[in-house]
């Protein structure tokens, strides 16, 4: 992708006038994943539990550029720990549920029927929030991108899991059925109930790899166009989104205020 959208010089008294919004027509080839976590030194830490925090972005100039959404992954290694039911308690109710469906809560170790499952055994990989732009869903793009991230730190081994459940409630759709749907929605990436509302997929074996096959086979003929407008020297933001199928929109005389347009989905 041509970088088009570097930001004017510091200290421009009239961004918007200098560097004027720029539509840009992007498809998944134009998206990066950005990862952090942190390792503490300390002998005496909790990192029986390490999180992970992803970011989507566009590219800009090779790099990462405005972000469109997060993933939250938690990587669980039961040796490093007394009891991992318990680390999941100290940290959320939420990954508490799914620990006590995985393992056993008395002794810390995975689930005997689990475990025979699984190609092979190792650390357990937790997906627990994915947040991405409103304008951005219906198309599967947020779970395939999961999908990815998945693929780069699971190495093959453990088990992944995650509760599929809407952050947002929505008082005209039944929850439980808000959750089957979800559920539909991440076995096209591999997940299959397991038990209590938590799914799981097997990354020792091809599924995973399969599916994101299928998924970028789907995806790579979508585009979408993307207004960029410029806030501040080196700040912008995307301030439109529309498929490049729809009427293009017309390039903004200024910013708009789009106000909050993320949306959550709660797959834990």
């Amino acid at each position: 992708m041509t970088d088009t959208r570097s930001a004017p010089p510091a200290g421009s008294a009239q961004v918007q006038e200098q560097h004027p919004p720029i539509v840009e027509c992007l498809g998944i080839d134009d998206m990066i994943l950005t990862y952090s976590s942190e390792h503490w030194i300390d002998p005496l830490g909790e990192d029986g539990v390490q999180y992970w925090d992803i970011g989507m972005h566009v590219k800009d100039d090779g790099g990462a550029g405005e972000s469109f959404g997060s993933i939250r992954i938690c990587v669980a290694d039961e040796y490093r720990v007394a009891n991992i039911v318990h680390s999941f308690d100290v940290l959320s109710s939420d990954l508490y549920r799914i620990g006590k469906t995985l393992y056993d809560e008395k002794t810390g170790s995975l689930r005997d029927d689990l475990e025979e499952l699984l190609a092979l055994p190792g650390k357990t990989t937790i997906v627990d929030k994915v947040t991405i732009d409103r304008r951005l869903r219906g198309h599967g793009l947020g779970m395939y991108l999961t999908g990815m991230a998945l693929d780069y730190l699971s190495h093959g081994t453990g088990v992944i899991a995650l509760f599929p459940g809407p952050l947002e409630r929505d008082d005209d759709t039944d929850y439980e059925q808000a959750c089957a749907s979800l559920g539909r929605a991440w076995s096209r990436i591999g997940f299959t109930p397991y038990s209590d509302g938590t799914w799981i997929l097997d990354p020792g074996t091809t599924a995973l790899d399969d599916a994101l096959r299928r998924e970028r086979e789907r995806l790579r003929h979508h585009r979408w166009n993307m207004t960029f407008c410029y806030e501040a020297p080196g700040l912008s933001t995307i301030s439109e989104i529309t498929m490049a199928k729809s009427v293009p929109h017309p390039l903004p005389k200024s910013c708009p205020d789009t106000g909050d347009v993320s949306g959550d989905v709660d797959t834990r």
